[in-house]
């Protein structure tokens, strides 16, 4: 988290990362929103291992997509900023498997994924070790700019579960101020090194 405190002066500082927050006209997530093949097992998954309350579930009559009739929920797990994980299921399971982006099938972290901040890394392990318990398998990388875990939900949707680490700050307040400068680079280049120095082991299976 950005305190008031600057960071070195070749960096960008906590002042001008707030100010440049003050700045976005776009606020936090509202929700994200996924095709859940089985909303009970979705729900037993977010609200009882990963313990994101139920604050919501709305029936509605009508495809919006569509414009005809159709029967289906969307519900709203809650995250501890107010935001959510949002999904939805139809009656009809194919029509359901239908809209579905990924048909129900484990995805790759690159195709889409979503990431959830938990507070310190006794947190990932906290529910590294109730995933396990719930026979859910957990991979565990360590980004250098924070440390997180990778699993699927029922759904077949890639959920990572990351804290940051003592050198996030840093690594963010120097990375802000190149970032442009770093994109151009990659896009003008074929091979560019990594500017990445404190990636640890990549994709590691759990314990």
């Amino acid at each position: 988290m950005i305190t008031e405190k600057d960071v070195e002066t070749d960096r960008v500082t906590a002042q001008q990362i707030l100010a440049r927050r003050a700045r976005n006209r776009v606020g936090m997530l509202h929700h994200h929103a996924f095709m859940a093949r089985d909303m009970e097992a979705t729900r037993h998954f977010y609200e009882d291992i990963l313990e994101m309350p139920l604050i919501g579930t709305w029936v509605e009559r009508v495809n919006p997509v569509t414009g005809k009739p159709d029967n289906y929920v969307h519900t709203f797990f809650e995250m501890n900023d107010g935001s959510c994980l949002a999904f939805f299921q139809f009656k009809s399971p194919a029509a359901s498997t239908d809209a579905s982006v990924n048909k129900f099938t484990d995805v790759n972290p690159f195709a889409h994924h979503i990431a959830l901040t938990v507070e310190g890394k006794e947190n990932v392990l906290h529910f590294k070790q109730k995933l396990a318990d719930h026979g859910v398998s957990a991979f565990e990388t360590d980004h250098g700019y924070c440390y997180s875990i990778y699993f699927h939900d029922p759904n077949g949707m890639q959920v990572e579960l990351t804290t940051h680490v003592p050198e996030t700050d840093e690594m963010m307040a120097t990375a802000a101020g190149s970032a442009r400068e770093t994109l151009d680079l990659w896009l003008a280049e074929d091979d560019v090194a990594t500017n990445n120095t404190h990636r640890g082991a990549g994709w590691v299976k759990a314990d």
